[in-house]
């Protein structure tokens, strides 16, 4: 999904020369005291889109709209915000469970929610059914967090709406809302600044400055100890990432990358 926001250059926004009366003519046009690369939108002009995923936004007066789709994607939920909506849907929807996998050096925890068309909400249970079992996880980087926003609307749309309930009778699904849980609540309007919305987004890196998405072998931080931990007691089929373009403003509704031929294991860069 695409979120927008009306950005101007850091300099500008944090400059307290910006407050000042500028300068005037002797016929009272105020005369700029910057240069116009500094007082022009640090953004080239949006590029138009109308992706199908449009289509699944719902209206305002939905019972079950996302806090993204309620600030028509400017904003992104904290993580408590995040939690709440997702406990109320699970409340709401039998298809649903939370499990912690576990807390971060801040004491946050984990969530992973599972959603299982049988109802059965263990790895074994799952592996029994027969069906796929696909694992998505959001937020390894805070300021991508878009795969955040559109999973809480799959989870609603695949339960309470039943819009997409016939995905849950293919498969099984675990996502992880937010991994870099103390990163998303480092949150802040400049962050990011290089990118269009949202307003403000979390930091990249952990509560230690650690990143994430460069911990898989080395496993220095209690976040990837519990993703590799919850990776081998549910044994997904598929694994997915969910990152954003940083800034690039590719025309897709989203794009996929999967490991080549020279990808470290032959089984998954054959698969």
């Amino acid at each position: 999904m695409k979120c927008f926001v009306r950005g101007l250059l850091f300099l500008i926004a944090t400059s307290p020369a910006i407050f000042a009366q500028p300068p005037a003519t002797p016929n009272g046009t105020p005369v700029s005291k910057f240069s116009d690369a500094a007082s022009q939108p640090v953004f080239p002009p949006l590029v138009p889109w109308n992706g199908k995923s449009r289509a699944l936004i719902v209206p305002k007066n939905d019972p079950w709209i996302t806090p993204a789709e309620k600030s028509d994607f400017r904003t992104t939920p904290s993580y408590d915000e995040t939690i709440a909506w997702l406990r109320k849907l699970v409340a709401a929807a039998p298809q649903l469970k939370m499990i912690s996998l576990g807390k971060s050096p801040e004491g946050r925890d984990i969530w992973m929610i599972v959603a299982s068309g049988e109802k059965k909400f263990a790895p074994e249970e799952l592996h029994k059914s027969g069906k796929a079992i696909i694992f998505a996880q959001a937020g390894i980087h805070p300021g991508e967090i878009d795969g955040k926003d559109a999973a809480l609307m799959l989870l609603r749309d695949m339960t309470v709406r039943g819009t997409k309930r016939d995905l849950l009778e293919r498969a099984n699904f675990l996502f992880v809302p937010i991994f870099n849980v103390d990163g998303h609540e480092r949150s802040s309007k400049y962050g990011r600044v290089n990118q269009r919305g949202p307003e403000k987004t979390g930091w990249r890196t952990s509560s230690k400055n650690l990143n994430l998405n460069r911990d898989y072998a080395k496993i220095d931080t209690p976040e990837m100890e519990a993703m590799i931990r919850a990776l081998n007691q549910w044994q997904p089929d598929l694994y997915i990432d969910l990152h954003v373009t940083d800034g690039a403003d590719y025309q897709y509704d989203i794009t996929f990358g999967l490991n080549g031929a020279a990808g470290h294991s032959p089984a998954i860069a054959t698969g």
